[in-house]
């Protein structure tokens, strides 16, 4: 399974879904003694040909991405219809949503994580490359968010 190969090896970030990404974002930054980073918000489902539960979607998120030594961390705040990030809100309240890994092939490492119980529950498209959310709350506790960069 060579597409999946190291790919689970290093984890580069970590997905928190909040309510408030500005504040949560201030408290972030207050609690790291660090300068804030820009908010930025997902594209239109034009550009990201966004899925989720295999229906498009035209949810979308505001996120901001907090850069430490050894991971990131990725605020995400819900905005304009159904996805991952609102059922989680809706369901279990602010918290962890994913961990995330770059892979070479997202459509088999996401096969391989279907062997764990694993459900292909969101995916799109970003300028360079593509995710899949995979996932196994079930099995694992947690999502796995697969990115794909394109060369």
């Amino acid at each position: 399974m060579a597409y999946c190969e190291n790919g689970f090896r290093k984890a580069i970030q970590i997905g928190i879904v909040i309510r408030d990404i500005e504040e949560a974002l201030n408290r972030w930054c207050k609690l790291l003694g660090i300068e804030k980073p820009r908010v930025i918000e997902t594209e239109e489902w034009e550009k990201t040909k966004a899925m989720y539960m295999g229906v498009p979607t035209r949810g979308r998120a505001k996120l901001a991405f907090i850069d430490l030594d050894n991971i990131t961390i990725e605020l995400i705040q819900p905005i304009d219809g159904p996805s991952t990030w609102e059922s989680q809100l809706s369901a279990y309240g602010q918290g962890v949503h994913h961990i995330a890994f770059v892979v070479k092939d997202a459509d088999g490492c996401a096969k391989k994580l279907e062997g764990f119980g694993g459900i292909r529950e969101q995916e799109g498209l970003f300028e360079g490359g593509r995710y899949i959310y995979v996932d196994l709350l079930k099995s694992l506790g947690v999502r796995v968010e697969l990115l794909q960069f394109f060369k």
